[in-house]
């Protein structure tokens, strides 16, 4: 099958690293990942299905490990060569008949037939798990970070039968496609334990900043959200979906001391918001959420952070909260236990996600989608995606 497959080359990873201090631009030819044609994925185990991939996502974590700008911390995880790819929407045979579905990437103790299950899986906690390496599958800790079930950016990949969900009709694939995002974006919401939380500043105006501000608009339309967005762009999409906009570091310093009582010293907020999310994960977005966040209040990480060093004072001198938030698992809602991921099919059409799916490329062109992935800011992109069955990129068609 057609597949682009990430190899371990400490070469290319060096090179790679070299050349992203010189230039934001990806360069195919110096990168671990390539095109093939007859990359061979043979089934891991008899109950795992042959999906086929209708759309792939590119994320930021994607982007990261291509631009060898992530942290190294999951390569005792992983298996090489991988073809990556977590975000995927295909076509299925499930009980007989061909079906749309979404693929839930977690490689958790039920997709690796544990049959002791961790204390985390066994209450449906599956961002937790800690089996990663054991069971029926290769390590890796998603579709798309593993040898055995291979990725989306390929023309199929194999999962277990609990990792497939049942597309309705009314979603179209370019909708579909933002589902798994969007279930990482309510459990920041769901799991996150707002409770009385008044006001809340989300750092950044990607894909994740964005059904971040989408999920709590449905969830806690309550809460004042106030979204930095830098490209206009980002700002009509985070605004349709309730947050106040900021444009710039300053104007959101400017903004928690003017919704508050602190004082600004230097250019340095004393106060500020209940709760900072970051949806960045860089050494300026962790620094600045920490400064903006009010003493006692809460930084959530909401994005992978890059490997950096940190100037954490505010967090000792404030006593702020840090904590991180991946994946998604189970959500407590008006008392019951709710998969993530079911949410979020229910909300998904009402969000018009379909609108945030920016290009489609062929994995040929995966030099140019991968580009235009990390440039989405500035040329006015949010998401990029793969079509395997294509051999010409296209723009979807909006519905607003």
């Amino acid at each position: 099958m057609k597949a682009l497959q990430f190899e371990r080359s400490v070469t290319k990873y060096i090179t790679t690293k070299a050349l992203s201090t010189l230039s934001k631009r990806y360069k195919a030819s110096a990168s671990p990942l390539s095109f093939k044609d007859g990359v061979v994925l043979d089934t891991p185990d008899n109950d795992f299905i042959q999906t086929n991939v209708t759309l792939s996502g590119i994320c930021g974590s994607d982007l990261g490990m291509l631009t060898a700008s992530s942290s190294r911390y999951f390569e005792d995880f992983i298996t090489f060569p991988f073809v990556p790819g977590h975000e995927v929407v295909g076509r299925a045979d499930i009980d007989g008949i061909e079906r749309r579905v979404v693929v839930e990437p977690v490689l958790n103790c039920i997709v690796r037939k544990i049959s002791d299950p961790c204390r985390f899986c066994q209450i449906g906690e599956k961002d937790k798990c800690v089996n990663l390496v054991v069971g029926c599958l290769e390590p890796g800790v998603q579709s798309g970070y593993c040898e055995s079930t291979g990725g989306g950016w390929s023309e199929y990949l194999y999962c277990h039968p609990s990792q497939l969900h049942v597309l309705p009709d009314a979603l179209t694939d370019e909708e579909a496609l933002m589902v798994e995002p969007l279930a990482c974006a309510i459990h920041i919401v769901k799991a996150g334990a707002l409770g009385d939380i008044s006001r809340i500043a989300i750092i950044g105006s990607g894909t994740v900043g964005l059904l971040v501000a989408a999920a709590l608009s449905k969830f806690r339309p309550d809460i004042e959200v106030i979204s930095l967005a830098r490209y206009s762009h980002q700002q009509k999409v985070a605004s349709g979906y309730g947050s106040s906009i900021v444009k710039s570091n300053d104007e959101l310093r400017r903004l928690a001391r003017g919704k508050t009582r602190g004082v600004l010293a230097n250019g340095r907020v004393t106060d500020g918001f209940d709760l900072t999310i970051d949806a960045v994960g860089s050494k300026e977005s962790v620094e600045l959420a920490l400064e903006v966040t009010a003493p006692g209040g809460r930084v959530l990480m909401a994005a992978i952070p890059k490997p950096t060093s940190l100037d954490l004072t505010a967090l000792w001198h404030k006593s702020i909260s840090m904590e991180g938030r991946y994946a998604y698992g189970v959500e407590s809602v008006n008392g019951q236990t709710r998969s993530t991921f079911e949410l979020a099919l229910e909300l998904a059409p009402s969000l018009s996600l379909g609108d945030l799916v920016t290009k489609i490329y062929p994995l040929e062109d995966y030099e140019d989608a991968i580009n235009h992935a990390i440039e989405a800011g500035s040329r006015g992109a949010i998401k990029i995606a793969f079509d395997p069955s294509t051999r010409h990129s296209r723009t979807p068609r909006k519905v607003s």
